[in-house]
């Protein structure tokens, strides 16, 4: 980990609101000045001939997402057809495990884009309102509660080890959440279970030989627990409890100094969310090549859950539906009453893009 990243993590462990500022080196010119890429410059040929089209090279940006899930498809097409490169970006998007990690790497400044559980990242910006959610293409949950087979009701998880990522992570505030709902005291009643790491499959294989009892699972993984002889015990979406979803998040100075870098990166993952459903095959591939795995009925699992419904091509946040999530998750983290809600995001980038008839293609 780099030094500044854990320097933020202490921070964020005493409690201090954090404002790293580094910034992505651009390889070359700097991005277009809309979400259109840059037009080509012309110089004249030598002998008088046509002039020779000299494209600028795109900016290099780093950014980061915190789970291995398919919701994060849209991205995934964004970065292997190069359509952030249409808009003058070249992205490298990489796994930083674990919201607190990853919001720390965005405010250290190692990243300047971080994709993470919103539901989690409340917490972050309760301590620097910097970080700023600037859209969320994820609409609704898709975790599925995955148990052994001897749990058969909430009350069954009483003693039972339930595994995160990392606690404090997107499904702890989630999981969390749902066992209030469910009636169980999340502090007292399970005990939470740290595995680390970005990817699900330690939670497939901490089910199937009983290091774990429960796990929240996305696809294609809640498939993949099944096949081994877990079951699902709830679909966190039948609980409707609003969750603010898996945002895009980046500072609030780099909205202000660097507005074309972040209309460019919004553009691309609009860009991506469209060709994600309009190219299956495409998708798949994508698919495939990020999970893991080539096995036909996980792959048409996970794109026909995150082609539908669940992703949008209009990833505006819903500032009614966070207001609710900030609402539940006070009653166990009162610090989030301090929250300005309108500093928690900003949809101006889309606003800017949607009057330009960008939602109109």
């Amino acid at each position: 980990m780099r030094a500044g990243v854990a320097a933020v993590l202490l921070g964020l462990a005493l409690g201090a609101a954090c404002t790293g500022r580094g910034a992505d080196v651009p390889r070359a010119a700097p991005a277009a000045t809309s979400a259109v890429a840059a037009p080509a410059a012309t110089v004249p040929s030598a002998g008088g001939s046509a002039p020779v089209a000299v494209v600028a090279p795109a900016t290099a940006v780093r950014a980061s997402f915190s789970i291995m899930s398919g919701a994060l498809g849209p991205f995934w097409v964004a970065q292997e057809a190069g359509l952030w490169q249409q808009h003058g970006l070249d992205v490298d998007l990489s796994l930083i495990s674990g919201a607190p990690t990853s919001m720390a790497a965005l405010m250290a400044g190692d990243t300047r884009f971080a994709i993470a559980a919103g539901d989690s990242v409340l917490g972050v910006q309760a301590q620097n309102p910097d970080v700023v959610a600037i859209l969320n293409t994820s609409v609704g949950s898709t975790h599925q509660l995955m148990v052994v087979p001897d749990i058969h009701t909430p009350a069954d998880l009483r003693g039972r080890r339930v595994g995160v990522n990392s606690i404090g992570d997107g499904s702890y505030t989630l999981l969390s959440k749902a066992f209030r709902h469910l009636g169980l005291d999340p502090t007292h009643d399970v005990i939470w279970t740290a595995m680390g790491g970005g990817n699900a499959a330690s939670y497939v294989t901490g089910l199937a030989v009983g290091s774990l009892d429960a796990a929240p699972l996305t696809p294609p993984n809640d498939l993949l627990a099944e096949r081994q002889g877990a079951h699902s015990l709830l679909a966190l979406a039948d609980l409707d409890l609003a969750t603010a979803g898996l945002p895009a998040f980046t500072m609030r100075h780099t909205i202000q100094e660097q507005r074309p870098v972040v209309e460019a990166f919004a553009a691309g993952v609009v860009d991506g969310v469209r060709r994600f459903k309009a190219d299956p095959a495409f998708a798949r591939e994508v698919l495939a090549q990020k999970t893991g795995t080539t096995d036909p009925e996980v792959l048409d699992w996970t794109y026909q859950v995150y082609s539908g419904r669940n992703s949008t091509d209009r990833p505006f946040i819903d500032a009614a539906r966070l207001q609710t999530v900030v609402d539940d998750l006070a009653v166990a983290q009162p610090e989030l009453r301090q929250i300005q809600l309108d500093k928690t995001f900003d949809n101006s980038i889309l606003d800017d893009l949607e009057r330009q008839g960008y939602f109109a293609q």
